[in-house]
């Protein structure tokens, strides 16, 4: 075809008519302005996008821009604006501001395109263009902007390190955590270098092989625990976790990376290998001498327990004790433990390992040697069992020992004189009313200790009235056994309690143990008992502060 016959063709179809079909049927605006007549001309979609009618005289935005621009974006447009009328330059005017509606309270992103026509000297006589709705993009720009920074703030307040590093292992993006553990002011210092910064060498050449790894195979690596050697530091170790970093087009970036330091954890292991082993010679050496271990174990035990008293509105509260303990051969597995707590408190705990013989009484005497590091828990039932039960299992797993733990501690506060109880497996308390009462308290029955670390534990908490009494136990009371191999069981026990009606804590324990004698036959055939007994009987009164101060002194 001729170039003539493309001229004759583009003016017999381009005609004005049908330029200006074309213009009404984009979306986007056309406008003409005339800076020589001061007049500015828009097509319907301009007046559309400005909320305008029809039929109405728009205001001219560029030198009304008040009226019609965003009053956040006002300063910054005519800027712009009088910046290219002013310049030389050839290429369009491009400016994204905020357009309000002439007639609401509304606005929209509009870029406001434009092309000068400039006489000889260059100065602009017309400004030609066009505007084109960006909502829609600058909304999923804001909505970026606003992941982006939730995404921030999530990784900021996470105490783990996490961070990215590109193809080439050079740190990218970290947070805070991250540049902390590498010893940098903020994460921006760590940008472009590298663990050969701050590892030994044997180290950082592993980690640098172990991401190339990642990223080739694109298999991560979950949980992977590491002894970090640093250059201008102590070691460290680390639970870490890597996997391949992909962009949203499937190119591979780099790798990611959530490092959790367990350096605490690991000193706390060691010790406890330590202490495991410790407990290991100890074991050695109590096979050999039984007899004496046996003396050992009972020395340890309170002859007597003293009571303790607060006296407070002219009232003598006291918490009184007594306890009954009677291994089933020469060393046992149940223990108990009274302690003080503060100025008003007192606490009772009552434990039985599982088995009997040495293994059993080793691991009751580590629970005794870790009660002691325990104390500042003490006024809290459930963190004092949550805490003894996962150093227990720390150790066990250490030392591969298969072994449970059951337990009841209870703690007493004189000043308000309320009891807090938690079990962790163990069988639940007898309580006597004052007013004669006995029964079997209800607890939350939490997991055995020694089988799983953070196992969850409740406490239960009520008053105590003067005269209530309270007796912590092991199983072997009412496990005991009569001649056809029936269990005695709690409720035959209550039922006997409810009849003696003892007078103190002390016979109130004693008759529970004539209980026992009496149904498993031992009070006349002198038979050994099948199982540990320990029972420990906890008391509280209350009385006239000035009364009790008049009784002769013994």
């Amino acid at each position: 075809m001729s170039s003539s016959l493309k001229k004759y063709s583009a003016r017999k179809h381009f005609t004005w008519d049908r330029i200006k079909m074309a213009l009404e049927a984009a979306e986007e605006g056309f406008y003409i302005w005339d800076l020589a007549e001061k007049e500015i001309y828009y097509t319907s979609r301009c007046l559309s996008m400005m909320g305008a009618d029809q039929n109405e005289k728009a205001p001219n935005i560029f030198t009304q821009a008040d009226e019609t621009i965003h009053e956040d974006d006002v300063s910054f447009f005519k800027q712009e604006v009088t910046r290219y009328l002013n310049g030389h330059s050839y290429a369009p005017m491009r400016i994204e501001v905020r357009m309000k509606k002439l007639n609401s309270k509304s606005w929209s992103w509009v870029r406001v395109n434009g092309l000068a026509v400039r006489d000889s000297h260059l100065r602009p006589t017309m400004l030609i263009g066009v505007w084109v709705n960006i909502n829609r993009r600058k909304t999923a720009e804001m909505r970026s902007v606003e992941d982006r920074e939730l995404f921030q703030t999530l990784i900021e307040h996470i105490p783990d390190s996490i961070f990215f590093k590109n193809r080439e292992s050079r740190f990218v993006l970290a947070n805070t955590s991250t540049a902390r553990k590498f010893g940098v002011p903020s994460p921006v210092d760590l940008i472009g270098r590298t663990d050969a910064d701050f590892f030994e060498p044997s180290l950082s050449n592993e980690t640098r092989d172990e991401e190339l790894k990642i990223m080739q195979s694109g298999q991560p690596i979950n949980a992977d625990l590491r002894h970090e050697t640093w250059l201008h530091k102590e070691d460290s170790w680390s639970q870490i976790s890597k996997f391949p970093w992909y962009s949203r087009t499937g190119v591979l970036k780099g790798i990611v990376g959530i490092s959790s330091d367990v350096t605490k954890i690991k000193k706390t292991e060691a010790e406890a290998r330590q202490y495991a082993h410790q407990l290991e010679e100890k074991n050695k050496a109590l096979h050999k001498e039984i007899n004496l271990a046996k003396e050992i174990q009972l020395a340890l035990l309170p002859y007597k327990i003293p009571s303790r008293q607060l006296e407070k509105d002219g009232k003598r509260r006291q918490v009184d004790f007594h306890h009954i303990f009677s291994p089933s051969e020469g060393v046992a597995g149940d223990w108990f433990s009274t302690f003080n707590v503060g100025d008003t408190g007192v606490g009772a705990l009552v434990c039985d390992v599982m088995g009997h013989g040495i293994p059993a009484a080793l691991i009751a005497s580590m629970l005794r040697g870790m009660t002691g590091h325990l104390s500042i828990y003490a006024h809290d039932p459930a963190r004092f069992i949550t805490n003894l039960n996962n150093q227990l299992t720390k150790i066990l797993k250490e030392s591969n020992t298969n072994l449970f733990v059951s337990g009841i501690y209870a703690y007493l506060d004189l000043e308000t004189h309320e009891v807090s109880v938690c079990s962790a497996g163990h069988p639940f308390p007898i309580f006597a009313h004052a007013d004669g009462n006995v029964e079997k308290l209800q607890l939350p029955r939490g997991m055995v200790m020694g089988l799983m670390e953070g196992a969850p534990y409740q406490n239960c908490r009520f008053t105590l009235e003067s005269g209530d009494r309270m007796m912590l136990y092991t199983d072997g009371v009412t496990e005991a056994l009569n001649s056809e191999g029936e269990e005695m069981g709690a409720e035959y026990l209550i039922e006997h309690l409810k009849k003696t009606n003892a007078p103190d804590i002390k016979d109130f324990i004693q008759q529970a143990l004539i209980c026992v004698a009496k149904y498993s036959g031992s009070d006349k055939s002198h038979e050994p008992q099948n199982d540990d007994i320990c029972m420990l009987g906890v008391s509280y009164t209350e009385s006239d502060a000035l009364a009790v101060e008049a009784l002769p002194q013994d």
